[in-house]
């Protein structure tokens, strides 16, 4: 699976694209945070349609409110245990006018 870190997410995380294994969403952010060396996670709340990127840095967990699409689609709309190869793409969404 390739992830890319998209606006921001990328300074969080140190890096802007990695590829990693896995199949189900646990076990992809468990084999991220072993290349990584430090703990990376996203956090699903189905009760508030929002998903969290939280990062360990220096001891301190940061949580941020992100968007996540699996090959184009919502990851919120998908079955997360059963993710097929294709592109993760995380980033803050932004807005302006």
């Amino acid at each position: 699976m390739k992830i890319r870190f998209g606006n921001m997410v990328d300074n969080l995380v140190g890096i802007k694209e990695i590829e990693v294994c896995g199949r189900s969403l646990d076990e992809i952010f468990k084999n991220l945070s072993s290349s990584l060396k430090k703990n990376v996670n996203l956090l699903v709340d189905e009760k508030r349609e929002s998903v969290y990127l939280v990062v360990e840095n220096d001891g301190k967990f940061l949580k941020n409110w992100v968007i996540a699409l699996h090959n184009g689609i919502n990851l919120l709309d998908i079955d997360r245990d059963a993710l097929q190869d294709g592109e993760l793409v995380i980033f803050v969404p932004v807005s302006g006018g």
